[in-house]
C-alpha cells in the first residue's frame, strides 16, 4: 500500500491509496461516516483494473488527518476483537 495526499485543505482531504481495493476503503469510509465530525466520506476507483482508489473526507472543520487517524485505529479494534471472537468460537 501507498498512500499519496493529492490535496488537503483545512477540512477536506484527497489521498490516493495505491494497492487497495473496495475492501479495506469501504470499511475506512464506513467508520468515517459514524464520526460526527465527518460531513462525507467517499472514495472512486475509476477502473477497477488500471486506477488506484482515491479517498475524499469532508468534515465539519476538524483536522481530516486526524480524523483518519482515529477512524484507522477503531477499524484495527474491530479487526482485534472479530480475531478473539473467532478464535474463541473456532476451538
Amino acid at each position: 500500500m501507498e498512500l499519496t495526499i493529492l490535496n488537503k485543505t483545512g477540512n477536506e482531504i484527497n489521498i490516493k491509496v495505491a494497492g487497495e481495493t473496495h475492501t479495506l476503503l469501504n470499511m475506512l469510509k464506513t467508520v468515517l461516516l459514524n464520526n460526527k465530525h465527518v460531513e462525507i466520506a467517499t472514495y472512486d476507483i475509476k477502473h477497477p483494473t488500471i486506477s488506484e482508489p482515491v479517498l475524499f473526507v469532508r468534515t465539519d472543520g476538524a483536522d481530516p488527518i486526524d480524523v483518519i487517524k482515529k477512524a484507522s485505529k477503531e477499524m484495527a479494534k474491530e479487526c482485534d476483537d472479530f480475531i478473539k471472537l473467532f478464535k474463541k468460537k473456532a476451538k
